[in-house]
């Protein structure tokens, strides 16, 4: 079951090792995270902001549901809900993903890993999936 937190809910909504708010604004989110070997954040999507990943440090891998009609170029078995694309941010090269998709961040190394998450424009939310 999907469950909805609100966009005026207290931040944090999960756990991870690090985390540091650079910018907060009613419609753009900007932070930094940091995530131990073999964390992730937790599967989930957005109704209306974009997230926008930079790996600063580490092996980040964004994890996402295939589309549809997706190719199976980069396509991996996940145990339970089907094809997951994985992708390995190189340093530089943004990575985003758009509202509605549903994904997670994982720490793909055997070190800690840093990122820098823009999210927006748009309201924030966060939707549980795959739980």
């Amino acid at each position: 079951m999907n469950a909805e937190i609100p966009p005026d809910a207290p931040s944090p909504h999960y756990s991870i090792t690090a985390r540091q708010s650079i910018v907060e604004t009613p419609e753009v989110r900007v932070t930094l995270m940091t995530l131990a070997p073999g964390e992730a954040t937790p599967w989930h999507r957005h109704t209306k902001v974009t997230d926008t990943a930079f790996r600063l440090d580490g092996e980040v891998e964004v994890q996402a549901e295939m589309p549809p009609n997706a190719q199976a170029k980069g396509q991996a078995e996940d145990q339970t809900d089907g094809p997951v694309e994985r992708i390995r941010l190189m340093p530089g090269v943004p990575c985003r993903m758009e509202p509605g998709r549903v994904h997670r961040v994982a720490n793909a190394g055997s070190g800690p890993c840093r990122f820098l998450l823009v999210q927006g424009v748009g309201a924030y939310d966060f939707v549980k999936a795959r739980t």
